[in-house]
């Protein structure tokens, strides 16, 4: 669908990456790198542009005790999004994102508009 009044171009709405980690995956906010429960490691950011963040989409539940959480509450903490620096494209950075050993699947996130005034 083509949205019918696009975002500004000025980079102040910014398309993020979303994605999902694979069961056995979590992100070290503190240390920007993703660990296994394994013990592997694996940091994105030489992948990345200067600028870029890596964000839980439900961070309390980031903090959480995993042994705490049900379910549901389990599958919510492996939902992310990578923000990129303003002028930069998801689309252009989804490929890279989708071949991280820690990535079960990836998105460009949805097109931003406004609707059309009459």
């Amino acid at each position: 669908m083509i949205p019918a009044v696009p975002a500004p171009k000025d980079g102040s709405i910014r398309t993020p990456v979303d994605f999902t980690l694979k069961p056995d995956w979590s992100f070290d906010t503190k240390h920007r790198t993703f660990t296994s429960e394994k013990g592997e490691k694996f940091s994105p950011f030489d992948d990345l542009p200067a600028g870029s963040k890596i964000v839980y989409k439900a961070p309390g539940l980031a903090r959480a005790d995993a042994s705490t959480l049900n379910e549901h509450e389990r599958a919510l903490r492996r939902y992310m999004q990578l923000i990129l620096p303003a002028g930069e494209s998801a689309a252009r950075f989804l490929q890279t994102v989708r071949s991280w050993a820690p990535v079960e699947e990836a998105s460009a996130g949805p097109q931003v508009s406004l609707p059309k005034a009459p």
